[in-house]
């Protein structure tokens, strides 16, 4: 039996061990299917299922991606992806993979034309789950439709089961508050500059015990992000059980006059939360 998991267009069908956790994470109760083995090499099939049989060039520089060798918390494990300034032109999508993990692909990035072309290194930050150890992969497709992929291996255990916040009621007091942040670069003429989303979420996951009631807490995550400079947009994030609690973006885009930035997310509940940079470099 398998589940087919869909995030950001993209679909992967990853078996019987999606199944487990998927399930879990939609409150599905009743499933006994065998665990996959951790050594599993989930590469092939993700890598068909997500890209289907489009080329995908490893390891050439395009992109780069920077992460702990050894996890200081499985269930905060920062992720960085890098673009060099030698490559020009605009970029289409990113895509970020654990492969071990319940729901591997964590978040599949769409750029638009505030994201900027170039001119300066690109670069997008973000804090995961790792459920095991694993290698992460990082996949962009530039503006002539290649793909380009670099991976490192993560050691790291029991982040997608990790307590959920201790303070879940107080948590969705402040629930959805989103802070935007946008740094002004030490020189005006400077193509790229960054910025930062911090979104106040518990993003339970499903696959989290309380261990009074030994129940599951029911899942609720932030599902999509929209990030936009006037009209145009930024990115569009579309994420998953993957993705750490208090979700945490730094990026860089278009450095422009006005760089203003506006931003929508909603939840699996259907909640829309929204916030903005209340004034240039705050």
């Amino acid at each position: 039996m398998s589940r087919i998991f869909k995030v950001g267009g993209l679909v992967s069908d990853v078996g019987r061990r999606t199944a487990i956790a998927v399930a879990l994470a939609l409150g599905v109760a009743g499933m006994s299917l065998p665990a996959v083995a951790g050594d599993e090499d989930l590469w092939p099939s993700l890598r068909k299922e997500v890209f289907g049989e489009r080329a995908i060039v490893e390891g050439d520089g395009l992109i780069v991606i920077d992460a702990p060798e050894r996890a200081e918390d499985a269930a905060i494990v920062p992720i960085t992806m890098r673009v060099p300034p030698s490559v020009k032109g605009a970029l289409k999508s990113l895509t970020l993979i654990i492969d071990q993990n319940p729901a591997p692909v964590a978040a599949a990035f769409t750029f638009g034309p505030a994201a900027g072309d170039g001119g300066g290194e690109r670069r997008m930050t973000t804090r995961v789950r790792i459920d095991t150890y694993s290698y992460v992969r990082a996949i962009v497709e530039t503006s002539d439709g290649t793909l380009h992929m670099a991976k490192t291996f993560v050691k790291a255990s029991g982040g997608c089961s990790a307590p959920a916040p201790k303070d879940i009621d107080g948590a969705s007091s402040d629930l959805g508050k989103i802070v935007v942040k946008s740094f002004d670069p030490a020189l005006e003429t400077t193509p790229l500059r960054e910025a930062q989303i911090m979104i106040r979420h518990p993003n339970i996951n499903g696959l989290q015990m309380d261990p009074v009631t030994r129940a599951y807490t029911p899942a609720r995550f932030v599902k999509t992000m929209t990030v936009n400079r006037g009209e145009d947009l930024v990115f569009r994030v579309e994420t998953s059980i993957s993705i750490s609690s208090d979700p945490h973006y730094r990026f860089t885009y278009a450095n422009t006059k006005n760089n203003e930035l506006d931003v929508v997310a909603i939840d699996t509940d259907e909640t829309e939360f929204k916030g903005e940079t209340r004034h240039k470099g705050l």
